[in-house]
């Protein structure tokens, strides 16, 4: 009998709060030293983790998936990102899929679906009614933005309860922006906004502070909910853990995920329990080799240099250095010289050149996950 497999993602952790996550490393060990996202932004990011290939168009398709040629009887994947969806060829291979709803309409769903969505009309009617949602925050009750990882956990184990063979794919939000962990400081309406206007770079040293703890709380939250999983998964389940890239948290006043090839971004957590890693450096495109055992794609079992791209820059990452246009820096984001890697930057071309903008995508999914 296959070993059930498992591969769980989580959106924007950072590779140094992997350390805060105590009981996923117990069960998986330390995090590999030198892993790196393809990209800053989980739609081609993700087409590097389950396709095997550098970011390009968005999406996937059945030319590129990896989940059709695992061996298993039954293939069961969780997304709580509207990006990671049958929208975009993610749902190929899988018995049963479940992805964020688009049904549930309220009023600014309604008004959009009768507007050009790349429209001024349709840019300024997102802005008024994002500034609309702040002050319902303020004078109301608000929710978790996205599925919580209890839920999805919930669902998965029920789902596989009795199977002897799975395959399973979990993507959690936590920690997202906006964070907003359920023991936060503050109230989760003031976290939002708190996050809203780190982001904006319009926070305060107090707002600074405060959206740092609050990441750390959605990590460990996060964490205590894996727990279960990881204690009820039968041991030798083969599991690959990864993040889809990094996250600032404040590092020269910048939050968040964008278009800079930067160490807090680029470099990720990546884990595993049960599948042999030996390799220096390790790449997102290589997940799929590490799910089927094998050369998957443009994805390696080993190498020791890594690339990104992203809006036009380009990034070869070994390990111990990370090299762009800017310059090299040691992957803790201090000065360094390394003229192999600078070669290597140099020199790297493929599909990874022009990956898709955020002008291609879809403004409705792009607004569900704040970018609006």
């Amino acid at each position: 009998m296959i070993e059930n497999t498992l591969l769980v993602t989580v959106d924007s952790l950072r590779y140094d709060h992997y350390k805060y996550m105590e009981r996923t490393r117990e069960f998986l060990g330390d995090a590999h030293p030198a892993a790196f996202a393809t990209i800053t932004a989980t739609p081609g990011s993700f087409q590097s983790i389950i396709g095997g290939i550098y970011p390009g168009e968005v999406g996937i398709d059945a030319d590129t998936t990896v989940i059709p040629s695992l061996d298993h009887e039954y293939k069961h994947g969780i997304s709580t990102n509207r990006f990671l969806s049958e929208r975009y060829g993610y749902t190929i291979g899988f018995d049963e899929f479940t992805e964020p709803s688009r049904e549930e309409e309220g009023i600014k769903d309604k008004v959009a679906r009768h507007m050009n969505p790349k429209s001024t009309l349709y840019g300024v009617a997102s802005r008024v009614w994002n500034v609309v949602q702040s002050v319902q925050g303020t004078v109301g009750e608000v929710g978790r933005e996205y599925r919580p990882a209890d839920d999805v956990i919930n669902e998965f184990l029920t789902k596989t309860d009795g199977r002897d063979d799975w395959f399973g794919w979990l993507h959690f939000m936590e920690p997202h922006h906006p964070y907003n962990p359920d023991d936060a400081p503050v109230s989760r309406s003031e976290a939002q906004q708190i996050s809203r206007r780190v982001l904006d770079g319009r926070g305060s040293e107090r707002d600074n502070r405060i959206a740092q703890k609050l990441y750390r709380g959605e990590v460990e939250e996060l964490d205590r909910e894996l727990g279960e999983l990881w204690e009820t998964i039968p041991d030798d389940t083969r599991v690959v853990f990864c993040a889809d890239h990094g996250e600032l948290i404040g590092e020269d006043g910048q939050w968040g995920h964008h278009k800079h090839l930067l160490p807090g971004i680029l470099r990720v957590p990546f884990a595993t329990r049960n599948v042999p890693v030996e390799s220096d450096v390790v790449s997102l495109v290589d997940v799929p080799s590490y799910l089927a055992g094998e050369d998957f794609g443009q994805g390696r079992l080993e190498r020791e240099v890594a690339f990104a791209a992203q809006s036009g820059q380009q990034a070869a990452m070994n390990r111990y250095h990370i090299a762009t246009e800017d310059g090299v820096r040691t992957l803790d984001g201090d000065p360094a010289d390394d003229p192999q890697l600078t070669r290597a930057q140099q020199e790297f071309t493929g599909s990874g050149e022009r990956p898709v903008s955020k002008e291609d995508l879809p403004h409705d999914d792009l607004e569900a996950l704040g970018y609006l």
